[in-house]
């Protein structure tokens, strides 16, 4: 497969690109906002970086879990129709295995966990970046929150365009769960 097909294959499958983006930045903010958080509450002198290298481990154990998740499901779903396929066709189970449709759908599983680990993994770097780069704790947390809603409209925006439905209702429905779980992070970390 050529790189420009695959990148297509890959934007396609926009439903995972929007859910694994979107765990990665709610998540990840989440879990470097509370650390952050915490770390101030309780005194302790963290360099920036450790912070945001403890939001970058969940976000690489998010997107593995979402891959890895991923691969479990659409393969479940897949070998279903297959057999539903084999049924309707009236052919003995597992007649349909090693052929054009068979591989289709094999294709379609690793396509969809790469898509959904690889999403999830690229929009985690979105929180975690300032934390690596900036050493002041507050302009790196107002850098964080700044580029994971500016991230969340534009990921309503994408959304909004997939669905064709309205793209400003899309980015405040994604934009209000993002101010949700940095309240509620904010309160997990002891409101710091």
């Amino acid at each position: 497969m050529k790189l420009s097909e695959f990148i297509q294959e890959y934007l396609s499958m926009s439903r995972y690109v929007a859910l694994g983006t979107l765990d990665g930045i709610l998540a990840v903010m989440g879990v470097t906002l509370a650390a952050s958080g915490v770390a101030s509450a309780g005194g302790l002198d963290i360099p920036n970086y450790v912070i945001g290298l403890t939001g970058l481990s969940g976000g690489i154990a998010l997107s593995l879990s979402n891959a890895f998740g991923s691969f479990i499901g659409e393969r479940a779903e897949e070998a279903r129709n297959l057999r539903e396929l084999e049924q309707k066709m009236v052919i003995e189970e597992g007649a349909l295995d090693d052929t054009v449709i068979h591989r289709q759908a094999k294709k379609r599983v690793y396509m969809s966990m790469f898509t959904h680990g690889f999403s999830s993994f690229t929009g985690s770097f979105v929180p975690v970046l300032p934390f690596i780069l900036i050493a002041s704790r507050t302009t790196a947390t107002l850098t964080t929150i700044t580029l994971c809603f500016f991230a969340l409209v534009i990921l309503g925006i994408y959304l909004g365009k997939v669905s064709r439905k309205s793209l400003l209702k899309t980015s405040f429905e994604i934009v209000l769960i993002g101010i949700l779980i940095g309240v509620v992070s904010f309160l997990i970390s002891g409101g710091r």
